[in-house]
């Protein structure tokens, strides 16, 4: 199984009046995603072993600014403020045990504002905002949340886990 990150900048289409783009998510295209999805893609073996089934896996992050990701946690959250990540998990119940034999498992979106991440992170430095963010919002396509003490501490141990291999080859 081999997993892909579709990586994706909503801001592209966005320039200011210079006719550049200014947007904080810029300073993440310089990362070796390819990594990143290698660690992720054994992170999703070692928590759903029946994923090695499939041929491929699919996560798209998406880096947009904070109008973009507002409105997204208007409609889909009711919260009409910006966040700095969401995401949206495509397997239901958060299971790919029992999906049709397809060759890829879309495992769903994550959507990340760089400008709410670094507003709301202040105590981390960039690769370590980004490493949080994609950790937390990848074990939230798997399924993971923290709506109680006991499932919270769960995902922070995992998240951190994630997220310290992360850094080690971004």
């Amino acid at each position: 199984m081999k997993l892909s990150l579709r990586i994706n900048f909503a801001h592209d289409e966005q320039q200011d009046d210079t006719g550049s783009n200014n947007n904080d998510g810029d300073n993440f295209r310089r990362y070796d995603f390819d990594a990143l999805s290698g660690i992720l893609e054994e992170e999703l073996l070692k928590i759903y072993p029946d994923s090695k089934n499939y041929e491929f896996a699919e996560i798209s992050i998406t880096f947009t600014d904070p109008e973009g990701i507002r409105e997204l946690n208007k409609n889909y959250r009711q919260v009409d403020e910006p966040t700095d990540v969401l995401s949206f998990p495509l397997l239901e119940d958060n299971d790919p045990v029992g999906l049709p034999e397809l060759p890829v498992l879309a495992l769903g979106d994550i959507v990340i504002c760089p400008e709410e991440v670094k507003r709301l992170h202040t105590d981390l430095n960039e690769p370590e905002s980004l490493c949080l963010m994609i950790a937390h919002s990848f074990l939230h396509l798997l399924g993971y949340d923290h709506d109680s003490d006991e499932k919270e501490k769960i995902m922070w141990q995992r998240q951190d886990e994630i997220k310290a291999r992360l850094l080690e080859v971004i």
